[in-house]
């Protein structure tokens, strides 16, 4: 499974490991990055290909079940 596509344009929630700061990015921006500025505690936290790829999971799961709009 790759990461989706038909999500690119999409607001995706992720939380910080180190606070649990709810982080936004759209999914365009999201397959691009390596890095983001968490904005809770200000710590410069990694993100790794698996890790994006649960995130973009979570969120084709919540689509399918109605869980956004």
């Amino acid at each position: 499974m790759g990461l989706a596509e038909d999500l690119s344009d999409v607001a995706l929630t992720f939380a910080c490991p180190d606070c649990s700061h709810p982080a936004v990015r759209k999914g365009s921006a999201l397959k691009t990055i390596a890095h983001f500025r968490c904005d809770g505690c200000n710590a410069k936290v990694r993100i790794t290909y698996p890790q994006k790829l649960a995130i973009f999971e979570k969120h084709k799961l919540l689509a399918a079940h109605g869980g956004w709009q």
